[in-house]
């Protein structure tokens, strides 16, 4: 603020006052704004780790897709998952982005298997799911295997 005829220098520091008063209460006011985003959307390190682990989920239901097409052109279970992504036309992660280990794929019968990956946030809880519609893919924290099973030829689910 600058001086006007007449301010006296009570005047002016009663401003100078009220100027700092409203810069302090201002940065109050964008601080309690930022740790309130913080809490209510979590860490940046909690949503990397929630956004892998939809990542991981969605993973596994490209793998589901590609099992069920591989069932209803071979009338068979694909050996592995290493046999899956080599198809022809085949565009499939197979392995943990972040430790490059592979999903865990297990035959549990003739037309049904597991799908195994290892999560880092707990969505069991949250509700927050990833996969096809009407599935759940609701997961705690640490290893977690899915059970499938493919739909017969002409007979739905």
């Amino acid at each position: 603020m600058s001086p006007q005829p007449g301010d006296t220098p009570a005047t002016l520091t009663r401003a100078n006052n009220a100027g700092r008063w409203l810069a302090i209460a201002a940065s109050a006011v964008v601080a309690a704004t930022v740790v309130a985003a913080i809490v209510v959307m979590g860490s940046p390190s909690a949503q990397r780790e929630a956004k892998l682990d939809a990542r991981r989920a969605a993973d596994l239901a490209r793998i589901g897709s590609a099992v069920d097409r591989w069932v209803e052109r071979h009338d068979a279970m694909p050996p592995d998952l290493a046999t899956l992504a080599a198809g022809p036309g085949a565009r499939l992660a197979v392995a943990d982005p972040v430790t490059g280990a592979p999903y865990a794929y297990n035959v549990t019968g003739s037309r049904s298997y597991e799908l195994c990956a290892t999560f880092a946030t707990d969505t069991a809880q949250s509700g927050d799911v990833t996969g096809w519609p009407g599935e759940a893919w609701s997961h705690d924290v640490g290893p977690q295997c899915f059970e499938r099973k493919v739909s017969e030829p002409g007979k739905g689910d």
